[in-house]
């Protein structure tokens, strides 16, 4: 067994607990990004800083306080604003060694570090961004290790979040209620696994989406995962297997759209020549918003033109090769604008923190998801 399989079947061992601890479930993933990574050390790490901040405590700086000055200001853990995205920013192992991290990650260490001096503390999942909240820090205030600790207030991390996602949102109160150990690691491995696909590493990506599926295994989402992942890496029959297993429990739109790609997968396997395959774009963008309204127009009527196409065509042998060729004309018109194909007529722009999501025939680009959300979890934009 190799050491990435071995790691996956220690987090589905791990995954079985209840409940999780939040930084062990960390540290294993940590050890799915690079095998063999010094877990010892790392618990070492993260007790050294905890005592640290409990001694701070001790001698009369205020909860808040002590966090900041020992994580932020001796310590100087930040945001890496340079390689955001990086799969080893998934790592907890690696933020504590280089003090660098992705929101989730820089969180969870500070929440084990508060932990660790007896302070009560909660991570926050909001969309495209990540906090620490919790009863000792200021009410009504949450710290923002991404930004070297800063504290904000609900307000200011709307006008925060809105940033991130390009346009103004409007965030309900219990957006800014913690989130569980069990959902702060989905939101990691499932991260992690946007960060491996983008890179062409396929079997990487499906490892953590196999890690993600142990933490929740009745969610069938992750067969619709699953299978546009297998469609990618060249295993078409055993994407429509779990692209099937999908749409035969789910309902709603999103179901529609992974169903009519069941049927065009299946035609193009059972027709001659190679089947044909969801790609994405030949070269990854990241889009602003601003940047992916100006795209969609000719998204639109690539995708209007070829639904009519379509619509249109008849019963026969002829039709069914006449449907292939339309989806396949589709799929590369519209990756070559950068978009990436996440069903039949449903298309996502990545923003970097998430994904601008369009489905025929929207007028406009209304919505947002995270990377751990699908097209049933958007939220509209404003």
């Amino acid at each position: 067994m190799s050491e990435r399989l071995q790691a996956v079947d220690r987090f589905r061992r791990f995954a079985q607990q209840d409940p999780l601890d939040t930084f062990e479930g960390a540290l294993a993933i940590a050890e799915l990004i690079e095998p063999g990574t010094d877990l010892p050390l790392a618990r070492s790490r993260i007790s050294e800083i905890g005592s640290r901040v409990r001694s701070r405590i001790r001698a009369g700086d205020a909860p808040s306080e002590a966090l900041q000055r020992v994580l932020f200001a001796e310590e100087g853990f930040a945001g890496d604003t340079v390689s955001y995205d990086d799969p080893a920013n998934s790592s907890v192992a690696h933020v504590l060694q280089t003090r660098r991290g992705m929101p989730i990650t820089l969180s969870v260490v500070t929440v084990e570090a508060g932990r660790r001096a007896g302070l009560d503390l909660e991570g926050v999942g909001l969309p495209g961004h990540f906090v620490v909240g919790g009863r000792d820090l200021p009410p009504g205030m949450f710290l923002d290790p991404f930004d070297g600790g800063a504290l904000r207030d609900a307000q200011a991390l709307t006008e925060r979040v809105s940033k991130i996602i390009g346009t103004e949102i409007e965030l309900p109160n219990e957006a800014f209620a913690p989130d569980s150990p069990r959902a702060i690691l989905m939101r990691i491995l499932l991260n992690l696994r946007r960060s491996y696909e983008v890179r062409d590493r396929f079997e990487e990506a499906m490892a953590a989406l196999d890690c993600a599926n142990a933490l929740d295994p009745d969610e069938i989402s992750f067969s619709r995962e699953r299978g546009l992942l297998l469609l990618r890496i060249g295993r078409p029959e055993e994407a429509l297997e779990e692209l099937e297993a999908y749409v035969s429990q789910a309902s709603g739109e999103d179901a529609e759209a992974v169903g009519k790609l069941v049927t065009i997968v299946q035609e193009g396997m059972a027709g001659p020549g190679p089947p044909m395959l969801v790609t994405q774009p030949s070269e990854k963008k990241i889009f602003t918003l601003e940047q992916a309204r100006e795209v969609l127009p000719q998204v639109q009527e690539t995708t209007s033109q070829a639904f009519l196409r379509y619509t249109r065509l008849g019963a026969g042998e002829e039709s069914e090769q006449e449907r292939q060729g339309i989806v396949r004309d589709w799929v590369r018109s519209v990756s070559s604008l950068g978009a990436e194909i996440k069903g039949l007529w449903l298309v996502d722009f990545d923003s970097g923190a998430g994904y601008y999501c369009w489905r025929y025939p929207e007028s406009n680009l209304e919505y947002f998801h995270g990377y751990e959300e699908g097209f049933g979890g958007r939220l509209p934009l404003q």
